[in-house]
Order: structure tokens, then C-alpha cells, then sequence
């Protein structure tokens, strides 16, 4: 018996509120945030097989955040395996990062702080077991968090991919015996699979890249509000040189300066579609988050979302509902002259 949670169930206002709520029921506690400016929209497709949970979730993007805060306060005893089928998905603990594409899957634990951010819709299957049944059958697999398996390419890894995706499916038709069965199966599997990553891949998934990386999104989200945040601040904050920073986000298809300015027009925007700061100006906002010119600020954001700043604050007063910023013109041709 499958149980369906959806943000349809409740008015729109109430969405991000009552999704933050069922994952926190339907997995662990957690912290969440959405990732866009539309009104959010998120479903789940919640059973039991034996003694694991799937969840299949299809959401809008989001920042999903395990703290330590909540683990000190919980006694939950899990294994996490998230397996993407649509979307693109990035997960961290322990230092680790792993960006996973649709058949590609990744273990997380809910005993230590993990960070899973989709910037896109997204689909995956969650399945949620006791530690104990996996650490039975092999016992590093505490150390093999937040690594991407890819599944396609190995063999076994491939087999597992598959053997999740048709019990997903095919599970809510399990007789008693079968569940055990596949239960057994899949954990004999997955053990099977993790012991097969060999000692140099698991060097180069601990890699000082990873970590570098990782540690300099960090400080970016939290050194937002500082408009002398520069690429020398924050590769000195992480004890590297300018150049390897610059280098790092090259790897990733990005550059410094334009993921601190699409981060801060981000925030931007989240702040004008706030009640609660319609007493600031336009340029109060832009200041708050580290923007230091008006004329400057003014012409980025145009550029990006094809509406001036003021415009763009002027729409969201005058319309009851709104889309993305790149749909505004489109969609409300009063614009003030």
C-alpha cells in the first residue's frame, strides 16, 4: 500500500510549509528551503517493502540539510540510497560530493550532517533501511557516503541500478515472501556493488578538489552579504591560491564572479517577493546582498530576467500569482514607463 503526499492537497501559500513537514515525517528531520521563485510544488509516492522505505519524490528544486543540531537530538538509525531518475542531483557528507544524473545512485547516512541540493525539477527514488542491514553484509559502507555510482559502465553497478528501478515499480505487488526475498536481494547487492570501488577510485573521490570545492560554496552562501567578497578573499579563506580557485570553478563550467552574481540576484528577488521587506527599497535589498552600484546592479538584473529591477518589484504588487522572472514581460505588458 502506497501512501501519495502532495502539495496539491493543500492552497498554494501553504505548499513549501506542508512539504517541509511530510519529508521530515517520511524520512528524518531535516532543514529545507526552496530553490525557486514559483509557487512550489512537490509529490510523493510513500510504501514498505519489508524493512525498507521507498519514497518516490518528484519536487520542484530545493536545498535539503541534515544538522547536527537535529542528530544530537534523534535516535534515527539509517542508511539513505537515492537513486536519480530524472534531473540533476548533488549530495554531500563527510566532505565528499557527488553530482548524480538519472540512473546513477548515491548512500548517505542519517547519523552525520549531509546536504542534498537539486537546482532543477528533479525525480529520484528514496530507499530509506537500517544501518544494520547493510553494515551486516559489508562493513565499510559508512566510509562510502556521498559517492556517485554511476549506473551505467560497470556491470554490477548496472545490475543494481536496474534492480532498484523494477522494485520501485513492481513492489507494491509483493506477496510477504517475495519482499523478503527482494529485500535480502537488493541489500546482498548493494553490498556486492560498494565493495567492488576500488582503493584508487575512493582516492580520487576523497580528493582535495572535492573538498576545496566544496568548502568554497560554503563560504560564498555565508560571506553573501559582503561586497568585498572576491575570488583573493575566498581562495584565502580556504588556504589557496586565486588561480587554483579560478580553476576549480572552470571544472565545474562556472566562473567565480558569475556564481556569487547569480547567487546574490537569486536573493534579490527571493527578498522582493517578500511582504515582510516591502518596506525596504529596491536598492536597500540589492545593497544588503553585496551590491555596490545601482547602475550596475540595474543592468544585470535586466539582463538576466528581461525586466528592470523596479518593473520587476512594481509586477509582483500588481499580480496575484507569479511566474519566473524571465516571464514577466510576457505575462503583464503594464509595465510602468
Amino acid at each position: 500500500m502506497q501512501t501519495i503526499l502532495s502539495t496539491e492537497q493543500v492552497p498554494e501559500k501553504e505548499g513549501f510549509a506542508y512539504w517541509r513537514e511530510s519529508i521530515c515525517d517520511v524520512f528524518v528531520q531535516l532543514e529545507a528551503t526552496p530553490l525557486t521563485n514559483k509557487p512550489f510544488n512537490g509529490r510523493m509516492e510513500v510504501g514498505t517493502m519489508e524493512n525498507i522505505s521507498i519514497s518516490a519524490v518528484s519536487s520542484d528544486p530545493q536545498c535539503v540539510s541534515r544538522t547536527r543540531q537535529q542528530i544530537s537530538k534523534a535516535s534515527e538509525d539509517f542508511f539513505l540510497l537515492s537513486l536519480q531518475t530524472a534531473g540533476k542531483g548533488y549530495i554531500e557528507q563527510d566532505q565528499r560530493t557527488a553530482n548524480i544524473l538519472p540512473g546513477d545512485f548515491v548512500l548517505y547516512d542519517s547519523t552525520r550532517p549531509y546536504v542534498l541540493q537539486f537546482g532543477q525539477p528533479f525525480q529520484q527514488v528514496v530507499f530509506q533501511f537500517p544501518r544494520s542491514a547493510l553494515l551486516s553484509r559489508y562493513k565499510q559502507a559508512e566510509q562510502m557516503t556521498a559517492i556517485r555510482i554511476a549506473g551505467s559502465g560497470q556491470p554490477v553497478h548496472s545490475m543494481v541500478s536496474a534492480l532498484l528501478r523494477t522494485i520501485h515499480v513492481a513492489y507494491p505487488y509483493f506477496d510477504t515472501l517475495t519482499e523478503t526475498r527482494m529485500a535480502e536481494s537488493a541489500m546482498d547487492l548493494l553490498a556486492t556493488s560498494l565493495g567492488t570501488i576500488s582503493g584508487i577510485e575512493l582516492n580520487e573521490l576523497h580528493s582535495t578538489k572535492n573538498i576545496h570545492l566544496t568548502r568554497a560554496y560554503s563560504f560564498i552562501s555565508a560571506s553573501l552579504m559582503n561586497p568585498e567578497l572576491t575570488p583573493e578573499l575566498i581562495a584565502s579563506a580556504q588556504g589557496i591560491s586565486t588561480r587554483y580557485l579560478h580553476k576549480l570553478f572552470q571544472t565545474e563550467g562556472l566562473s567565480v564572479a558569475a556564481y556569487i552574481r547569480d547567487l546574490r540576484l537569486e536573493q534579490c528577488c527571493r527578498d522582493m517577493r517578500d511582504v515582510k521587506q516591502a518596506h525596504l527599497s529596491v536598492m536597500d535589498i540589492a545593497f544588503k546582498w553585496g551590491f555596490n552600484n545601482a547602475a550596475h546592479f540595474s543592468r544585470i538584473f535586466k539582463k538576466k530576467y528581461q525586466v528592470s529591477p523596479t518593473d520587476y518589484r512594481y509586477i509582483l504588487s500588481s499580480t496575484e500569482s507569479l511566474d519566473h522572472p524571465s516571464g514577466l514581460l510576457s505575462r503583464s505588458p503594464q509595465i510602468r514607463k
